[in-house]
């Protein structure tokens, strides 16, 4: 069901992009090939709208050709931009995902150069629908990300809704519950404003899905209906059928059966309709199911049968996209590089601009008060002054954070010291007694058994505290292990679920470093255990060898904070864990606010023990 309403949401999302009247392109066609007396600029037009608008990936393919050739006869590269995201959408109908992240990869490239923001936010839509579309909703949620980060400042109401429905629904397939309800329950308000009542109705319904997992089973079927009821006016039988499919599934799992096979049928006939295989496939499943509970055998005889051929289908669909595709994280890697330059390159050059124009108003500015020496002056020693108190500024907080890290270093030593001496000196005292113990005739002593079992338990403290105290990173234990066995060590309280995952460097850090990078996830583990009163918590780690950067994600269903009123407490406190990693030249980032949970992200360099050859 999830892969049906995951196109529902991209039909949504680029209405009218995907889906657009036939008609209109075939007359846009023939006006082209009429050729009466038409401009330049009226020729790209039509050229862009009849790529825009064909339903058919050939047609597509073949009039952005055409634009690209146009475009740059012209030298209008913006809709060369809309030509490469044309050529994207159309190799995804086509199932080919490794050119269409190409393509789209060009479009926005093309867009950061010229400063076309709606491009780039358009391109970058698209990537997300070709990664989900590929199941691959780890990067697909990534590039919703950066598209809303875009919106919000230079978007409007609706793009922005949207957005947030698509990526409630990445986090809602990533079973991130709680992060889909808090994007679902911006975008429903939105809808709400802008009267976009299909938007309304897929938030509604959608959200209604979270509710169902969480167990919310009546508040699931109650919002169902009611997304189905407003969507029955507008004639969307795509997301009908979905929610009368996913009803029914509700039912059957409550012994409903008569509601269940209503539902079932309903979504069927729907799904046949618009020949929606997958929906297809799963709803003659559920009521083969039905009808078998019921005795009705030839029915469901029936309803398997068909089960089988569209699932035999859509199996051979996927082993042809499989074999096609899509072996290309390398190069999209690459891709998703170059256009984190450009944006970085474009940001550099609107700074230059405005450099430039602060300079030209100066020099106005000193020709017509020319006179005024002396008051320019003065503005100059001052600038002066505050440019000296700037580096003092930065020369003490360059200090602060060699203290911090030394305090974090100095704090480990102390803690190996103290197991070592735990374990040689006590441990060691403590066998020795027990050794002078047991030489002692067991009559003499009427507690002799009770002396061996305390001496024995004071043995066991001993070393697990000197295991607890020691507990971390070592030069042959690794980051990975380490994290591995504390995340464990956690999981075994039945109050918290924690999950952690990584992909390793492929040249080894140096220990500094994995300490460094173990300490701060454990001072915000801790943080969460303490103050969050969280129950869930998610660790990642991923590593990009090519730029020597690691980064580290935390993530937890707390209470949240604001970052901005929170002081230093306990621990390495948030101030003192941002000056570290600043420090190393990192980035920290908190998103966080009261009753929505934490997630910290933080940008590392690292060193490798190759690097210290």
């Amino acid at each position: 069901m999830k892969v049906g309403l995951l196109v529902c949401f991209c039909c949504l999302l680029l209405m009218p992009g995907l889906c657009q009247d036939e008609k209109e392109a075939d007359s846009l066609k023939m006006i082209l090939r009429s050729k009466k007396n038409l401009s330049d600029s009226t020729t790209i037009q039509i050229l862009s709208l009849i790529a825009l608008r064909s339903p058919d990936p050939e047609d597509k393919l073949e009039y952005a050709g055409y634009l690209i050739e146009k475009s740059r006869l012209l030298n209008m590269p913006k809709y060369e931009a809309y030509a490469y995201r044309d050529m994207g959408v159309a190799y995804r109908f086509m199932g080919d995902f490794k050119r269409s992240l190409q393509n789209l990869f060009l479009s926005a490239q093309l867009a950061i150069d010229l400063g076309e923001l709606n491009i780039l936010i358009e391109a970058y839509q698209e990537i997300a629908i070709t990664y989900s579309a590929n199941n691959d909703s780890g990067n697909a949620l990534l590039y919703q990300k950066k598209a809303i980060k875009i919106i919000r400042v230079h978007g409007n109401d609706e793009v922005l809704a949207i957005n947030l429905l698509n990526t409630g629904f990445t986090y809602y397939t990533l079973n991130n519950l709680d992060s889909a309800l808090l994007f679902y329950n911006e975008a429903e308000p939105l809808f709400e404003k802008i009267d976009l009542v299909i938007g309304k109705a897929y938030t509604i319904g959608n959200r209604a899905l979270v509710f169902w997992k969480q167990g919310a089973v009546e508040q699931a079927k109650k919002d169902l209906l009611r997304a189905i009821q407003m969507l029955e006016p507008l004639g969307d039988q795509f997301g009908m059928a979905d929610y009368h499919n996913q009803l029914g599934r509700i039912y059957w799992e409550e012994k409903d059966l008569s509601s269940a096979i209503h539902h079932t049928n309903l979504g069927l006939s729907m799904s046949e309709a618009l020949d929606l295989k997958e929906q297809i496939r799963d709803a003659s499943l559920l009521l083969s199911e039905l009808y078998e509970s019921e005795g009705k055998h030839e029915q469901a005889l029936t309803h398997q049968k068909q089960y089988i051929a569209y699932k035999d289908s859509l199996e051979n669909t996927e082993t042809t996209k499989k074999m096609a595709d899509l072996r290309t994280e390398f190069e999209v890697s690459l891709k998703e590089k170059e256009i984190d330059l450009l944006e970085n390159h474009q940001s550099l050059q609107r700074t230059y601009i405005i450099i430039a124009v602060i300079l030209l108003l100066l020099s106005i500015v000193v020709l017509l008060y020319f006179r005024q020496r002396f008051y320019a002056a003065k503005l100059l020693a001052a600038g002066e002054k505050r440019n000296h108190d700037e580096k003092i500024k930065h020369l003490l907080n360059a200090q602060e954070t060699k203290t911090l890290q030394a305090m974090v270093a100095g704090r480990d030593q102390e803690r190996k010291h103290l197991a070592q001496e735990l374990h040689n000196h006590f441990g060691s005292l403590l066998a020795a007694i027990k050794v002078n113990v047991n030489s002692i005739d067991q009559e003499a002593i009427t507690n002799h058994s009770t002396l061996i079992t305390l001496i024995d338990q004071a043995c066991a403290d001993v070393r697990n505290m000197s295991h607890a105290l020691n507990m971390g990173i070592s030069e042959d234990f690794g980051l990975v292990p380490a994290l591995k066995e504390l995340t464990t060590f956690l999981n075994e309280s039945e109050e918290l679920d924690v999950t952690f995952s990584a992909t390793l460097c492929q040249r080894q850090m140096d220990s500094d470093c994995e300490i460094l990078i173990y300490r701060i996830v454990q001072e915000l583990l801790s943080n969460a255990l303490k103050h969050a009163e969280a129950t869930k918590l998610a660790v990642s780690m991923t590593c990009f060898d090519e730029e020597n950067m690691i980064n580290v994600m935390v993530e937890d269903n707390g209470k949240g904070f604001d970052p901005e009123s929170t002081s230093n407490g306990e621990g390495m406190g948030i101030n003192s864990l941002t000056k570290i990693v600043t420090g190393r030249n990192g980035e920290i980032r908190f998103d966080s606010r009261p009753d929505s949970g934490t997630t910290v992200t933080i940008d590392l360099p690292i060193t490798t023990r190759l690097d210290l050859i």
